[in-house]
């Protein structure tokens, strides 16, 4: 299992290197389908495999047409959506934690 603290590392290295600097999803250099797939299968080893349950992500894409598609465009603009769904959600449990004290 791949920590949750890592687990949300991992997913913002693989964000940036998916996006150009201006936060755009790189099409140049992801041009060729077979990078995006490599891309694609690291992220959902990442997804099986990390301590939080990721499932729904899972599901997600295997039931999306964009992410078994050859059109390297779409799939690129699919993987990058939903890395940044993952990313999301990892932010929004991250947040500082209200406490509350009785008295």
């Amino acid at each position: 299992m791949i920590s949750s603290h890592t687990t949300q590392s991992l997913l913002s290295v693989l964000l940036h290197d998916l996006l150009t600097t201006s936060g755009e999803p790189n099409y140049a250099r992801f041009r060729p389908v077979e990078l995006i797939n490599a891309r694609y299968n690291h992220f959902l080893d990442l997804l099986i495999h990390a301590e939080d349950d990721l499932s729904i992500i899972v599901s997600l894409l295997e039931k999306d047409p964009d992410c078994r598609t050859s059109d390297p465009i779409r799939k690129l603009q699919a993987l990058v959506d939903y890395v940044r769904i993952a990313s999301a959600l990892y932010n929004m449990n991250r947040g500082p934690q209200m406490v509350s004290t009785l008295h």
